[in-house]
């Protein structure tokens, strides 16, 4: 192989003119629990005004003309100047792109992105490095001395393209980034994919035991979107939050679509979040800024405290002090003496050890996932908004998930671990009093079981139930459905803020399941022939068509919080009666009710209905 050619260094006035030809465009980074914004990556746009095909080729060029260095340096300085612009910019963090072959120039010289920061008014921790692993970062002693050299100077590491390229977990393993952003190939479908799911999965829950933080890239749709957040993705990013704009945003608290999607769904998790809150830790927090020796009078005048969290001067928690290691160090020779010494008394950092942060809105099986990674975990440090909430240890939340557990078993179904009548009705008392402008609740029901129970026992029957709930699950994944076991053969689902037609294509795919799945459950003989002979509720011998699911949907009024669930079970009756006697086994109707409370006794609600060849209507 032949060497590159030597090529001739571009004068920097060249290149401050393609810098200036060039811009950054800004896209939100996001909690999937809150919408919260968390920060901007930069991402260079207008590179072909300034001659180029590619970014890489633009980096390329540099690198091949001796200029990567002060190239970037005006990059990194033309982007901090614009992230500086963004309201509230010192609460926000910036993600900035850099090519790893920055650390071999010769011109490099570390200081100078701390100097930049420090012009535009903003902390070095705003900042995070990422290095793309599209480039070769397998050889961990190379990832590490990037780390090391940028960590000394304050800066935050995320590991950009996870799973694109070449890195390897030993890497990752020894060097602990802060941050992992999963390639979005990973991301593209993964609502559809178990492969997908299994290796964010997986990632996952790596990351937060060296505990760093995961950034699900290119989420394009809702279902994605919900898929990355049950996973445990603490934060997402991609064309369905924001696409990148040139433009600056005129609010960067929150991003509404996420945020909207939040409020939709967080009722679903509202029992966690008491729990884990009642047995939070709210174990005073240390500024990074403290005296070590101060450190000491901490844990002497709080003896039951074994590790204290340290924050930085925005809140947001950076990592643990352990008790027994503090004091190891000050009973060492010369150590206390050492700690009093003014050249380290303002260095927090030999004490300082990364701890899995997650936010209070996690579920307790994700944090329990986290903390049964490892053996050696201290506890998980508890946010809210990005800012420090408390410490959950792990007789905590032992503790947290057994209340969940006896919670649950209460409102649980017995047969099929579904929430119950009294689980239904509290869930259902929440969401209808919150107006939105779609929202649909459905009743399923069985055909024809009691027969089928009478021929193959009550045992079959419970795993035709059984066989029921799982498809359920699968059918209605797509979209954070609520789904309760009425008792019997008789199931509840609600779901809001989707479509009418997607509602509808949800609930007669669970029919279709169920139909070419339970033929299984009957013998060659009656399954060919179609239908299964027995005795009715008249006791009298007759032929049954093979079991299936009846579906009642209706469609609830828009701004509407008057109505009950007792008014909807009215409706679905009505409806489920007229769904028995259609082809398809399904109907739907919109609640039209008037808008003043009427006593029963007096006036049933109304109800308009659509079934048969008119059920995907609207």
């Amino acid at each position: 192989m032949s060497e590159r050619p030597v090529t001739q260094p571009v004068m920097l006035r060249n290149w401050q003119q393609v810098v200036e030809k060039v811009d950054f465009a800004f896209q939100p980074i996001v909690s999937p629990h809150t919408g919260h914004v968390f920060g901007y990556e930069a991402l260079l746009r207008r590179w072909e005004d300034a001659g180029f095909a590619s970014i890489q080729a633009l980096f390329d060029t540099a690198w091949d003309t001796g200029n990567l260095h002060s190239v970037d340096m005006l990059l990194r300085a033309k982007a901090i100047d614009k992230f500086a612009r963004l309201p509230d910019a010192k609460r926000l963090k910036l993600f900035y792109n850099f090519d790893n072959r920055v650390v071999k120039t010769e011109d490099y010289q570390p200081g100078q992105t701390a100097a930049l920061l420090a012009d535009a008014g903003l902390e070095r921790d705003t900042i995070f490095l990422e290095i793309s692993e599209r480039h070769d970062i397998s050889n961990a002693g190379y990832l590490k001395d990037i780390l090391v050299r940028y960590r000394s100077q304050g800066f935050k590491i995320a590991i950009d393209d996870y799973g694109s390229g070449f890195a390897q977990l030993r890497a990752l393993y020894e060097c602990e980034p802060d941050i992992i952003k999963i390639d979005r190939f990973f991301i593209d479908g993964i609502d559809k994919d178990r492969r997908k799911e299994l290796f964010v999965t997986q990632i996952t829950a790596f990351a937060h035991m060296i505990a760093a933080q995961v950034v699900a890239e290119g989420v394009e749709t809702r279902e994605e979107f919900l898929c990355c957040r049950r996973l445990g993705c603490d934060l997402v990013q991609g064309f369905f939050i924001a696409r990148p704009s040139t433009d600056l945003p005129e609010r960067t608290d929150i991003v509404p679509v996420a945020a909207d999607i939040a409020a939709d769904t967080r009722r679903q998790s509202d029992r966690d979040d008491d729990v884990v809150r009642s047995y939070l830790l709210e174990t005073p927090a240390l500024p990074s800024d403290i005296n070590p020796v101060d450190i000491l009078s901490y844990f002497q005048q709080n003896p039951d405290i074994s590790l204290v969290p340290v924050v930085n001067h925005q809140g947001e928690p950076l990592g643990i002090v352990r008790d027994f290691e503090f004091k190891a160090f000050i009973y060492t020779p010369f150590g206390r003496e050492l700690l009093q010494n003014p050249a380290n008394r303002a260095n927090i950092k030999r004490f300082l050890r990364r701890c899995p942060v997650a936010d209070i809105r996690t579920s307790l099986s994700e944090l329990l996932e986290t903390f049964v990674a490892t053996d050696a975990l201290d506890g998980v440090i508890l946010t809210e908004n990005g800012q420090y909430l408390g410490v959950l240890d792990q007789s905590a939340l032992l503790r947290a998930v057994n209340e969940r557990n006896t919670l649950n078993a209460r409102d649980e179904n017995p047969l099929t671990r579904l929430p119950g009548n009294s689980a239904i009705y509290r869930y259902a008392a929440r969401a209808l009093a919150e107006p939105r402008r779609r929202r649909f609740a459905v009743y399923f029901d069985f055909d024809n079981f009691k027969p089928f129970n009478d021929r193959y026992g009550f045992r079959q029957g419970d795993r035709a139930i059984l066989l029921f709930k799982d498809i359920l699950g699968k059918a209605l994944s797509q979209n954070e459905w609520f789904v309760g076991h009425i008792g019997g053969d008789d199931f509840f689902a609600y779901v809001q803020s989707i479509d009418f037609e997607d509602a509808v294509e949800a609930v007669q795919r669970a029919q279709a399941m169920f139909d070419q799945q339970i033929k299984s459950f009957y013998d060659p003989e009656t399954r060919d022939r179609g239908y299964l002979e027995g005795k009715g509720r008249d006791d009298k011998v007759a032929r049954f068509d093979l079991m299936s699911v009846s579906a009642a949907l209706v469609r609830i009024p828009p701004e509407r919080t008057d109505i009950t669930l007792d008014h909807i079970s009215v409706e679905a009756a009505k409806l489920k009666a007229i769904a028995k006697n259609s082809p398809s086994r399904f109907a739907s109707g919109l609640y039209s009710s008037p808008c003043a409370p009427i006593p029963m006794s007096e006036k049933q609600p109304r109800i308009a209905w659509q079934h048969g060849s008119d059920a995907g209507q609207k």
